[in-house]
């Protein structure tokens, strides 16, 4: 295989959509949030509100970004690259749909009865169903937005250590392009956080933390999958 030169971990993605557009949803919420309570509890935070539609509008966004990928890749056959990009797309796809109950938030339909009688919020979805469809998921994917969204992208920077796309490495973690969004998906939650181990009553200003945290979440996966394509479309071919 013809080996590729060393890149630096730098940003693919343009400045808008890696920098910019992370803390918008921040600074549109927590004005609205501060302004009219009400208002908030409706059109923001609500079951068809704000954060519960974009955050799968940005999951799909992402599988779709991840299908068009795999596509690209296909005519490499099939390398663990691929299969990382397809395990990634199939947890988009169920990201999504979680979010969104299979469709049941949108189209209000009834609960079936097998459902109901498993699902702790009598919805059509699995998260409510154990620990395992949600926390666990939800603590792996948090993890590695951590170290690998924060902790390796700095870390390469402060080294300025080149990668190749002959490795792994390369294309399995995270680069600059998702340091923001994987600094707010994680600072977005202290709140709550240090809410429960200083043990406070109520935090000056409160929000369901953990919808914010989710939203963030989606952007990661789908600025991760659009910084792959990007590295791809520069001429990068994987191990």
């Amino acid at each position: 295989m013809k080996k590729s030169a060393a890149t630096r971990p730098t940003p693919a993605l343009p400045k808008w959509l890696w920098l910019w557009f992370p803390p918008l949803l921040l600074l549109v919420i927590l004005p609205i949030r501060i302004i009219d309570p009400a208002a908030y509890s409706t059109w923001i935070d609500g079951e068809i509100g704000l954060i519960e539609l974009t955050t799968p509008v940005l999951a799909l966004i992402g599988a779709v970004i991840g299908c068009r990928l795999l596509w690209r890749l296909k005519r490499d056959g099939f390398t663990s690259i691929n299969a990382w990009i397809a395990i990634l797309v199939l947890a988009c796809i169920y990201f999504a749909g979680e979010e969104l109950s299979w469709g049941q938030h949108i189209f209000r339909w009834q609960t079936p009865d097998f459902m109901e009688n498993i699902n702790d919020q009598k919805e059509t979805n699995l998260h409510n169903v154990s620990s395992w469809f949600d926390q666990k998921p939800r603590l792996l994917l948090e993890l590695w937005v951590l170290i690998g969204g924060i902790f390796v992208p700095l870390g390469e920077l402060r080294r300025g250590s080149r990668l190749t796309p002959a490795e792994f490495r390369y294309w399995f973690w995270p680069t600059l392009d998702c340091l923001p969004v994987a600094g707010l998906a994680i600072l977005v939650r202290l709140p709550e956080r240090l809410k429960e181990l200083f043990d406070v009553e109520s935090m000056p200003l409160e929000i369901r933390y953990s919808e914010p945290q989710e939203y963030y979440f989606a952007m990661f996966l789908m600025l991760y999958l659009a910084s792959l394509t990007a590295r791809k479309r520069g001429g990068a071919s994987g191990p």
